[in-house]
């Protein structure tokens, strides 16, 4: 019987290789690896031999959600996955005091088409919010918005692609998306930013005087070391004025620390329904220099005591003066105070420093000074300014050759017609100078 011999040799075929889909390259994320929303997405896409969607490259006016869109066109997405994961991306992203970003921002994802809700989830998973969810929080303590503040199409769309997104300073981006929505009342109007052809940005109203400058400071400036490119110092000649509304003048320049500075100094201007105590002394070197050494340190520093510091320089036919606004509450207290303290560059010791505060009074005290009738700004703020909180409150002498003069409470629920700046310099300069000597007990306007 013949052998039957070995076995023919079966061919083995390698299996083929899978063709990569855009999302498994991270090729919507200009060639970075697959981001995890990429990831996610991976599971319930239908797989289909499509062109790789391509990089947006410097200068390319694509739309923001354009290649995405063409993705999307061979690719069967499910919308309702998007918004989940938009959805969840929200609420996982928490500010820095631990505030879930959904409590503050959200998106009209009812009525997104996919492209933009793909656009939707890289802003939240991509970038920082904090300075504008900070500013949204401060707005709606003082009761010009609601939140969350909703983000539409119509937002979304003042971006014509993500490169133009990235080419703007982060807060500035986020702000032209959000900011219609805070509103100041009749007087202060909308703080809405204004985009000019001339690539001019505009504050308030779309009008010449009403530009803000963001160009680079010029390395002698004091601010210049504190900059952030995406928060940059911002330069105007912009005012807020009790009686009429923003006003321009010409003469006064001020630098706002930040863009962000900008933004909370803006929505702190209104004040018709603060009460307000004015304390007027030569104390800015008491007590071994505490109160130079925090107004001349980094705006962007933490000050014990209180949750932001507000930073601003302002120059002028008056003279050169600096100040800052130290925000005592937090964003989830029932009322919003905050201390404003001015002082001139001219290196002598005075400081002009106001206390405003929300708080309802105490009952049965009208005629008390101001410690008495808002007692918890008066513990904030003595306990913020402890090193020397004797000198301004109880006006005991300082350790160098002033003295702290107690001075003016104020309830403006009616106001002079000073003008006051977006950071209050112009006004603080004008009233001090014409009432120096005010001190002891308070009266009410």
């Amino acid at each position: 019987m013949r052998h039957p011999g070995p076995p023919p040799r079966r061919r083995v075929v390698p299996p083929r290789r899978r063709k990569l889909h855009p999302l498994d390259t991270g090729q919507l994320q200009d060639g970075n690896p697959s981001t995890p929303l990429e990831r996610r997405l991976r599971s319930g896409a239908r797989r289909r031999r499509i062109p790789a969607a391509p990089r947006l490259e410097d200068g390319q006016e694509e739309g923001f959600g354009y290649a995405g869109a063409r993705f999307l066109s061979g690719v069967d997405f499910d919308a309702d996955a998007l918004r989940s994961r938009l959805g969840r991306c929200l609420h996982e992203k928490h500010l820095a005091d631990g505030t879930p970003l959904d409590a503050v921002l959200t998106f009209d994802d009812e009525h997104l088409e996919d492209q933009l809700l793909l656009q939707s989830c890289w802003l939240v998973e991509h970038q920082s919010w904090d300075e504008a969810a900070d500013a949204l929080r401060l707005a709606h303590q003082r009761g010009f918005c609601e939140l969350p503040v909703i983000v539409t199409q119509q937002d979304l769309e003042k971006h014509r692609s993500k490169q133009a997104y990235l080419r703007e300073p982060r807060v500035v981006a986020q702000w032209k998306m959000v900011g219609q929505n805070v509103d100041l009342g009749s007087q202060g109007g909308r703080f809405e930013l204004f985009d000019h052809s001339n690539g001019d940005l505009r504050v308030f109203h779309d009008a010449p005087e009403y530009r803000l400058d963001s160009t680079p400071l010029p390395p002698t400036h004091p601010l210049h070391p504190h900059s952030d490119p995406q928060d940059p110092p911002v330069r105007h000649h912009i005012f807020y004025d009790d009686s009429i509304t923003w006003v321009v003048e010409d003469e006064s320049l001020v630098t706002e620390s930040s863009f962000s500075d900008l933004l909370m100094g803006g929505i702190l201007c209104p004040r018709e329904t603060m009460a307000k105590a004015t304390y007027v002394g030569e104390f800015l070197r008491s007590r071994g220099g505490w109160l130079v050494g925090i107004m001349t340190q980094s705006p962007r520093l933490p000050v014990e005591g209180c949750t932001t510091v507000i930073g601003w320089s302002q120059g002028g036919e008056e003279g050169d003066l600096s100040g800052r606004k130290f925000l005592l509450t937090s964003f989830t207290d029932p009322f919003v105070a905050w201390i404003d303290v001015v002082v001139s560059d001219d290196n002598d010791d005075s400081v002009f420093l106001d206390v405003y505060t929300s708080e309802p009074p105490a009952v049965g005290v009208s005629d008390a000074p101001f410690v008495a009738r808002f007692r918890r700004t008066a513990a904030m703020a003595r306990r913020f300014l402890s090193p020397i909180a004797d000198i301004v409150f109880d006006g005991e002498d300082s350790d160098n050759d002033g003295a702290g003069n107690a001075g003016e409470d104020e309830d403006n629920s009616s106001n002079d017609d000073d003008d006051t700046g977006l950071e209050d310099g112009h006004h603080h300069h004008q009233q001090h100078q014409q009432q120096p000597e005010s001190q002891g007990e308070a009266t009410e306007d």
